[in-house]
Formats: C-alpha cells, structure tokens, sequence
C-alpha cells in the first residue's frame, strides 16, 4: 500500500474543510453596526422640561428613558425611534434631576411606523444639550379686578377675558420650561372634572413655586388658545405671578 499517496490525499481533504471552516467562522463574525438601533416601545412615563420632552418607556419587559426635542406623548402610547446618542449622567436643570443613562433621540413616530432614516442619523456628538432654562423677573401686571374661584373664572370667562384677575388655590402639576415657561395647574376645590371647570392653567416665567404649594396667582386671562400640537385652552392665565 502507498502509505504516502493515502496521506497526501486526506491532508488535501483536510485542508479543503479546514478552509471552508475558517472562512465560514470569518464571516460569521459581526461587522460594525453602520445603521442606527431601531425601537418600539410603550411609554410609561413623560414630562416636558426647558425644550425637551422626556420619556421612560418600557421594551421587552425593560425599562429606560430617552429625551427628545419638545412633543406631546401620553402613558401609555406605542412610540417608535432610533437610537441616536447615549449619554450618561445627564443632569437636566430644570427638572433637577440626573439620569445614570438616557438616549437622545431626533424625532419618535407614535405607533410602530419608525421615523425616516434622515432623522436618524447616529450622532457623535458627546457634549450635554443645551437647556433653555431661564427665569426672568416678571413684569408688573396691576391690580387685578378681582378675586375668583375657579369655577366662577369658567362662568365668567367672557366678561373676565383679557383682564388680570387673582385666584387662590394649590399647584396640582407643574411642567418647567415649555415654549419658555412653566405650566402650572392650579386647583381650589370648585368645580368638576366633568364639566372640565376645577383647574385653570397659569403660565410664567417667575419660578420659584412647586406642586402642592398654596398661592396666590395673578395674571391675565384669554379665552380659546391655541399653541398648536394639541395644545388648546378654553381658559388660560398668561404672564402669570405668584405670592404664597
């Protein structure tokens, strides 16, 4: 027997697997991620702050928070992103907060249609945000024309428009730094939630009041605004100020 062609013949054969082994292992190898992660996710939790809206949402039984320019989202919605920039310790100014992790994201598309491809290039940016979060000194309004419950501004709202009244109540929600002011709700015991006359929004630049404080609040009042992007008011109080 040619025990040297017998063992010329099964080196080749050899090599021949060995070969497709490695190659197949190389290719097997992930190649660097060029596109940006996509994610689908529901939202359960959201609050608006000095131009950013920021969103805790929940994606395969895992919770994580991700920031994006100013938009109107609700508990409990679908949303859909890119992952764009990762920051880590992120401390937002105006909500006097730091996020451990937080993803910044260009737009979210709400159920699971993802947002185009051109808002969702990956960013290389590493440097904080900037916030618009600043309170100025707010102007002086005059003597209001009178003290009203909350329920009675709804009643009145007509004979009442475009004049400064007061109302005393309790801050019930506070959103900082939306289109340069802060939103506060204000409560006082009258009216319903059914017929939508127990909260009266105040918007203002002054600072310095949070949820569960009892006020005071000044400013004047317009009936049927509209900021776009859902945001109408039957009822709303601007350049609003605060005694407590």
């Amino acid at each position: 027997m040619n025990f040297s062609r017998i063992f010329t013949w099964v080196f080749s054969i050899y090599l021949v697997f060995a070969g497709g082994f490695v190659w197949s292992y190389g290719n097997s190898i992930p190649k660097p991620e060029a596109e940006p992660i996509a994610h689908t996710a529901k939202v359960v939790e959201t609050m608006s702050s000095a131009g950013y809206t920021y969103v805790r949402v929940e994606e395969k039984a895992r919770t994580f928070w991700i920031a994006l320019p100013e938009a109107r989202v609700e508990v409990g919605e679908t949303i859909s992103f890119y992952e764009q920039m990762l920051m880590e310790n992120f401390t937002s100014r105006s909500l006097n907060r730091t996020f451990d992790r937080i993803l910044f994201v260009e737009a979210i598309n709400k159920g699971t249609e993802l947002p185009t491809r051109a808002e969702a290039v990956p960013s290389h940016n590493k440097e904080q945000p900037k916030q618009n979060f600043e309170y100025r000194a707010p102007q002086e309004l005059g003597e209001a024309i009178g003290r009203f419950s909350i329920k009675d501004v709804f009643a009145k709202k007509a004979e009442l428009n475009g004049k400064v009244i007061e109302v005393k109540g309790s801050i019930a929600k506070l959103t900082r730094q939306i289109m340069g002011r802060d939103w506060i709700h204000l409560e006082d015991g009258s009216g319903t939630k059914e017929e939508k006359n127990h909260k009266i929004v105040f918007r203002t630049i002054q600072g310095g009041v949070n949820v569960g404080d009892e006020v005071v609040a000044k400013g004047v009042l317009y009936m049927n605004k509209d900021f776009g992007h859902g945001y109408f008011y039957p009822v709303i109080v601007e350049d609003a100020v605060f005694n407590q």
